[in-house]
């Protein structure tokens, strides 16, 4: 016998006996590798801007969230029409008035906006504060309304619990492109924010405004199709927000080469996702293999609430 043969043989056993790499649970639904929320700020609307943009984002199949100032549409809330299905969300009642507010008249400029929104069929579930002048007592009072996020705080790719509802930082601003002299600096720190948040599987939010936008609309809509051609899903604030609560209600298993999840929520669930290493998923709604890592995104029926769904995998 080869005087090595023991120690072959030892570490055959040991490479069959060696755990599994474990599955893990996307951050985001239908095999997404990251996600993009495009957050336009609503001021001031001149003439077309709201139509362009709107119908920019829907050549696209993109969906994005209008931060609107209630109070500069006061008395033409018909400007806004071009905004029906997208998600329109609170930016309060005035920035002038909102910079050295007291709490309690930030309160005031909150509620009176909220109560506008609905006035006009708008269902409002998120809040922005101006010029992102905000503070966790600011929070407080986006839960007070009942809203499930707020998106004024910048710190990092990952939305995060803070005061009973969910932060959604910006990652960047779009608008230094107001000097057109900075643009060939300014543009391509907006591509390396966003490359920096899809390599690393983040949520990338952009921060824009309408006007900004739409002056620049051609740099804007060749950065939209630049990340279009990445595996980026494109939700309004709103949705991320419910897919990020959702998910933290799903509980994912593995039984030998089955994997199993469970839906903890009390509604159903669609496109959960799980990540792993294998060859092929049998019963699965979708397979994506990342082309860098060679993990196999495995997408899972519809879950009922209270339910589980298996799917079989190859390794």
């Amino acid at each position: 016998m080869m005087p090595y043969a023991p120690l072959l043989l030892i570490a055959l056993l040991s490479a069959c006996a060696a755990p599994q790499e474990e599955a893990t649970l996307s951050r985001y639904p239908d095999a997404y590798r990251s996600a993009t929320v495009l957050t336009f700020e609503t001021e001031v609307v001149r003439g077309d801007e709201l139509e362009d943009i709107t119908s920019a984002l829907r050549m696209r199949g993109i969906n994005a969230t209008f931060f609107v100032v209630a109070g500069y549409f006061e008395s033409t809330p018909e400007v806004l029409e071009p905004l029906r299905g997208f998600e329109v969300a609170s930016m309060a009642w005035s920035q002038p008035e909102w910079v050295n507010a007291t709490l309690s008249e930030r309160r005031r400029q909150m509620l009176r906006a909220h109560a506008w929104f609905l006035e006009h069929g708008f269902n409002v579930t998120g809040f922005r504060a101006p010029y992102l002048k905000a503070s966790r007592r600011t929070l407080e009072l986006v839960a007070e309304l009942g809203y499930t996020y707020d998106s004024s705080l910048s710190y990092g790719f990952e939305p995060y619990p803070v005061n009973g509802i969910l932060e959604l930082p910006v990652s960047t601003n779009f608008d230094p492109f107001w000097d057109e002299e900075k643009m060939k600096i300014t543009l391509p720190v907006a591509y390396l924010t966003f490359q920096r948040a899809y390599d690393t599987g983040g949520v990338f939010i952009l921060l824009t405004h309408v006007h900004t936008s739409h002056r620049y609309l051609e740099n804007l809509t060749a950065f939209l199709d630049y990340m279009m051609e990445r595996r980026v899903w494109f939700p309004s604030a709103r949705e991320l927000a419910d897919w990020w609560l959702l998910r933290e209600n799903l509980r994912l298993s593995t039984a030998g080469d089955t994997l199993i999840l469970e839906n903890l929520n009390a509604r159903p669930v669609k496109g959960a996702t799980a990540i792993l290493r294998a060859k092929s998923a049998e019963g699965a709604v979708e397979t994506w293999r990342d082309p860098v890592s060679g993990e196999l995104y495995v997408v899972f029926p519809e879950v009922p609430p209270g339910g589980t769904v298996s799917i079989k995998v190859e390794r």
